[in-house]
């Protein structure tokens, strides 16, 4: 883990869980030799940590000088959090123990144009048999975070587009969803969520981005460990960014956009209009399931459907090389379920493309990879956040730590 630089706004009881998660068994002069805050800062956040139970003492171990030190492991199963990823085309969950690992997981479908009433109700159902398939009480959960598409407004809980209908637009996910759970739900973008997952459960206070395909293209940049979100929760648009300013017209007023040319959508558009690979890939009109025979296709050698995934891998690494000039990144990562398969063909074209043509290059290098939890990254994000919430809003000054229930 970095320590923090100057300036740099990083809350005490989550930089120090995040030192133990890592370390699984760390003593306190560990802690602070990692995050550079103080003994008595350290004290006092272990003080609440223990008092909630998501820390305990496990033993002792000799010191070079002086008394042996008292060694701090989590707790993992003192809480859970939940997390939902949602577009029109797919969804997924996923409950987290407080040591970051999954234990319960399942897929549902998108939301496709159902009305909000409708999909949140279908959405608490699923969490609900998901808590009961793993045996999870519901006094252990903290909450629900889902991340889903933007703009939003995340501190009132809405969505700031008419997607994937009109209904949407300004409804009450966050409140109707937490009313029908009876726990805390909060919103994230899901390209955003996906980089807060990749990082935050994996100790890691660094600067990278992420580049997210599922249904549609988003971009999430996390800089010092804190996520970039933009005024209303769509900071890093990449899916928008014009490659082909004489392109065709898209629906947000732009030209040449990335998504609309290199997108799960376009791509299976493209292959449709082909009957041959069309019938031999056996394609059906389902967009997600589409795309994935494409993709499937592309790395069994089908020659046509490896070309539209070329098209699509190039698109995406001229908007990863904007990105990367844009924050001066040394790190991206590839997120999202549309890369499951065709994952390698992006992270090489767009290594080679940041490698030839990023403004930065001579300076340092840029490193791309594929997510490991590449399907699961922004529900992963989502339950995540629902921690870093509770754990960001304190500080060893404000109070105790009080998890709701």
């Amino acid at each position: 883990m970095r320590k923090p630089g100057p300036g740099a706004r990083v809350p005490t009881l989550a930089a120090v869980l995040d030192v133990i998660r890592e370390r699984v068994s760390v003593s306190r002069v560990e802690i602070a030799e990692a995050t550079g805050f103080t003994a008595a800062t350290i004290t006092h956040a272990i003080r609440e940590l223990i008092a909630v139970g998501f820390v305990r003492e496990t033993g002792t171990v000799q010191a070079a000088m002086g008394t042996p030190r008292r060694l701090l492991e989590l707790e993992p199963s003192a809480c859970y959090t939940v997390g939902i990823q949602l577009d029109r085309f797919t969804a997924t969950g996923v409950v987290v123990d407080l040591a970051g690992r999954i234990v319960a997981r399942s897929t549902m479908s998108g939301a496709g144009e159902r009305e909000p009433d409708e999909m949140l109700a279908f959405i608490a159902d699923h969490v609900d048999a998901l808590l009961a398939s793993a045996a999870i009480p519901r006094d252990k959960v903290l909450g629900v975070g889902l991340a889903t598409y933007g703009p939003q407004d995340r501190a009132a809980g809405v969505l700031m587009t008419a997607q994937p209908t009109a209904s949407w637009l300004g409804y009450p996910v966050a409140a109707t969803l937490a009313e029908l759970l009876g726990v805390p739900v909060l919103i994230e973008n899901d390209a955003t969520a996906a980089a807060i997952g990749e990082e935050g459960l994996g100790g890691r206070r660094s600067s990278f981005g992420t580049v997210y395909m599922a249904g549609g293209i988003g971009g999430g940049v996390v800089l010092d460990g804190l996520p970039y979100r933009g005024a209303t929760s769509n900071g890093v648009e990449l899916g928008h960014i014009s490659i082909d300013a004489r392109g065709a017209a898209c629906s947000c007023g732009n030209r040449g956009c990335v998504e609309n040319i290199g997108g799960p959508t376009a791509i299976v558009r493209r292959a449709l209009a082909e009957p041959d690979l069309a019938a031999r890939l056996r394609l059906g009109g389902n967009t997600v399931a589409d795309f994935e025979r494409v993709a499937r296709g592309a790395m069994a050698g089908d020659s046509a459907a490896r070309a539209l995934i070329a098209a699509s891998a190039d698109a995406l690494a001229v908007a990863t090389v904007t990105l990367v000039n844009l924050f001066d990144l040394g790190r991206i990562v590839f997120a999202g379920a549309a890369f499951a398969t065709a994952g390698p063909m992006y992270q090489e074209a767009a290594q080679a493309a940041l490698d030839r043509s990023v403004f930065m290059r001579a300076a340092h290098p840029v490193a791309v990879e594929l997510s490991p939890q590449t399907s699961d990254a922004a529900a992963i994000g989502g339950a995540v956040i629902v921690l870093r919430s509770l754990l960001e809003t304190r500080t060893t000054t404000s109070g105790p730590l009080v998890v709701a229930r």
